[in-house]
């Protein structure tokens, strides 16, 4: 079941994003999700829609929109690669008329991830704080 994420639930949203995130990124330490922990819960799930997955009844995964920016999608590891990420995706998307977001570049998983969802690179920067190349990703109905 997806549905909207209560307030109460970020810090589990929290622990998913970082768990999520270090493994993902292996090559960005671990103290740099650890640092930012705070940031995320305080700051940047509160600035946007948040949508959360169930499965019984336990949340598995988060969606987190701005507007029409995806700024997080994140599916606890010890429940990945079994079409979780799609379906967050597809409920975000069926809601949108097109959706953009920035993506590590060396994350070679999610990069084509979204591109099996339709999304293309359109830009690419370095991120100031890593030092690490990020893709520019749009998509559109």
């Amino acid at each position: 079941m997806i549905r909207t994420a209560t307030r109460e639930e970020f810090p589990q949203l929290v622990d998913i994003w970082l768990r999520a995130s270090q493994r993902a990124h292996p090559f960005i330490a671990e103290a740099f999700w650890n640092a930012r922990a705070d940031d995320m819960a305080r700051r940047r799930l509160p600035a946007c829609k948040v949508q959360v997955l169930e499965a019984g009844r336990r949340v598995i995964g988060f969606c987190a929109m701005r507007g029409e920016h995806l700024e997080a999608l994140f599916i606890d590891p010890e429940v990945q690669s079994f079409g979780h990420g799609s379906g967050l995706m597809a409920h975000a998307m069926a809601g949108h008329r097109h959706i953009t977001l920035w993506v590590y570049s060396r994350n070679v998983r999610a990069v084509s991830f979204y591109r099996r969802l339709g999304f293309s690179v359109v830009d690419e920067r370095e991120d100031a704080e890593t030092g690490e190349q990020e893709s520019f990703m749009a998509w559109s109905r």
